[in-house]
């Protein structure tokens, strides 16, 4: 195994590829109160990324969290103690996991969403965002099958009701600008999010086909550890 890289990148398609292998940009997507983030992994990869791409950042959903509480029943004061609880913990995390990486660059950062939501890019990519869900079927299909899961993960007992579904689907309906052209929200010329795993509906908007498309320069890829499960890892070489 000697000279294998620690992690691998695995685009969604060729032209994903494309946009990796552009190096410019990589936004790293974080779920809090998911114990695959250790302050170990972000210094694994973090410093793998910087060695990688010219600008890192971490975007930690804090607003969009507060979407997840309130549909599994908490009230406004308590999913926002909440949210702050495993916000903070999470932010704590990648600081370390970057300071024990190697520190970042001056380019880097890490973010809250809550720090991005009022960019006019933003604004104008959720817009189309929300019309998309609202009016596609596979899209919206998909995006409610995510919640699903998600609010069985955090303790829903019963099956959600269609009003938690609709309450939750907004977290994930404030994510996908990233997905879109996270390139116009940073101000780069070409970036790529990525995730540890497969995300549903950035499969359904890559795929083509649907009314949400991404940006030309956008790309979206998994990062795997070289010994983790999943898909045989496809190397993206600089």
């Amino acid at each position: 195994m000697a000279g294998l890289p620690p992690f691998v990148l695995e685009p969604f398609n060729d032209r994903c590829r494309v946009t990796c292998e552009e190096r410019e940009h990589v936004v790293v997507g974080v779920s809090p109160g998911n114990s695959y983030f250790r302050a170990e992994l972000f210094a694994s990869l973090l410093g793998w990324l910087c060695e990688e791409f010219r600008q890192v950042d971490v975007v930690v959903p804090d607003s969009a969290l507060r979407y997840t509480y309130l549909a599994l029943g908490y009230s406004e004061r308590r999913a926002a103690k909440k949210v702050h609880t495993e916000v903070s913990v999470l932010r704590n995390r990648v600081e370390r996991g970057w300071s024990a990486g190697g520190g970042r660059r001056p380019r880097d950062g890490v973010y809250l969403m809550s720090d991005l939501v009022g960019r006019d890019s933003y604004q104008s990519l959720l817009a189309r965002a929300e019309e998309a869900m609202d009016g596609d079927p596979t899209l919206r299909l998909t995006g409610l099958r995510m919640t699903r899961v998600v609010l069985l993960s955090r303790g829903q007992g019963a099956e959600p009701t269609s009003g938690q579904l609709e309450q939750g689907l907004r977290y994930l309906v404030a994510e996908l600008p990233f997905f879109l052209s996270s390139a116009d929200i940073f101000g780069v010329p070409s970036s790529v999010c990525v995730y540890h795993q497969e995300v549903p509906l950035a499969d359904v908007i890559f795929a083509g086909g649907s009314p949400l498309c991404p940006s030309a320069q956008q790309a979206y890829a998994v990062v795997r550890a070289v010994d983790a499960p999943g898909r045989r890892p496809e190397r993206v070489t600089a």
